[in-house]
């Protein structure tokens, strides 16, 4: 294998990695901002490929001309258009179906422009994978894991988008949001451990290596825990938010769930911290190390003040975005590690 082809191949698989970060970025921040159904179908946006930014672009207008699936919002209700037409001086209800898979009939430019960036950041993200999976061809035979792996990554995140689409579908169902977002942490893990087997892997002395490993692989364990807890966490404030309850009341109500993520989150950074002593005791420079230990700092900063102040509406993506990376570092450093020979 020559350096130009794993160097293609380590800049897409970077980029696969990056946007999927970023999805989840673009996912909290529409979470966040109650901007989900800001594009009521899917994958157009009241069925244009250009979201609409006026509300008079998903009004019914004499005189103006409507193509074959556009939507617009009238009497409170979606309609999609059944053909291309231009309407006359009266509203024509034969030329329009009531939309069928929900009935969420409201306009909100802001809502739309975030969750379309949500969308487009999620295209990017199809295209990085493709390339993806294009330059580990090469890696087929001599590496198959690198080929196989960029398969499953495409097809994960074809997963994932088809789960976005039924999100929106099932107008913003919380355990539908959760399952997206748990899709989108194994493509985290999936892609850090295909982009391992091109890398330059980090040696680690024989007698030091399995405790780190195992003490990282622990440690990976709780967070993914932690990670499905969390979204729990977050699917209980969600049926507390549509019950009406008011958000300082959250904390208590949502029980033995949020307790339970709370007390997890010590043993968890017990954990971390047992293998971080090891790693510098092993002498381990990776940037993977440091960035493990400001990211748990930060995160269960944001958590702390999520429990203890109201949980700050910007304080959830946040909270999300730093476990994302978390998981990303974390991964990052236990696929890099390998045992040093003491073969001559």
């Amino acid at each position: 294998m020559n350096f130009k082809q794993e160097k293609r191949f380590n800049l897409f698989s970077r980029l696969t990695l990056v946007f999927s970060l970023l999805v989840i970025l673009a996912g909290s921040l529409v979470k966040a901002t109650g901007a989900g159904m800001g594009c009521p179908d899917w994958p157009k946006c009241y069925g244009y490929w250009v979201p609409p930014l006026e509300e008079e672009q998903v009004q019914w207008q004499a005189g103006k001309t409507f193509e074959k699936g556009q939507i617009i919002i009238h009497d409170n209700k979606l309609l999609v258009a059944q053909e291309n037409y231009q309407p006359s001086a009266v509203f024509d209800e034969s030329q329009w179906e009531q939309y069928k898979k929900h009935d969420y009939a409201i306009y909100k430019p802001e809502h739309t422009i975030i969750e379309y960036i949500n969308r487009l950041s999620g295209a990017v993200l199809g295209i990085m994978a493709m390339l993806m999976l294009y330059f580990s061809i090469p890696f087929r035979k001599e590496k198959p894991v690198v080929f196989w792996g960029s398969v499953f990554t495409f097809i994960l995140i074809c997963i994932e988008g088809y789960l976005g689409a039924l999100v929106v579908s099932s107008n913003l169902k919380p355990y539908k949001i959760s399952i997206h977002l748990h899709a989108a942490f194994l493509i985290l893990i999936v892609v850090t451990y295909t982009q391992s087997k091109v890398l330059q892997p980090v040696y680690v002395e024989q007698g030091k290596f399995k405790p780190i490993k195992k003490m990282l692989l622990l440690s990976i364990l709780l967070l993914i825990g932690q990670l499905v807890l969390g979204s729990f966490v977050r699917q209980s404030f969600d049926d507390l938010r549509l019950s009406g309850e008011l958000r300082e009341q959250w904390v208590g109500l949502s029980g033995w769930i949020f307790l339970t993520h709370r007390t997890f989150s010590l043993l968890y950074a017990a954990v971390v911290g047992a293998a971080i002593y090891f790693l510098y005791e092993a002498k381990i420079k990776h940037k993977a190390v440091q960035a493990i230990l400001i990211l748990i700092i930060a995160n269960i900063l944001t958590g702390v003040v999520m429990g203890y102040f109201e949980i700050p509406q910007v304080m959830q993506p946040t909270h999300l975005v730093l476990a994302s990376l978390l998981l990303t570092s974390s991964c990052v450093l236990y696929f890099a590690l390998k045992e040093e020979s003491t073969s001559i």
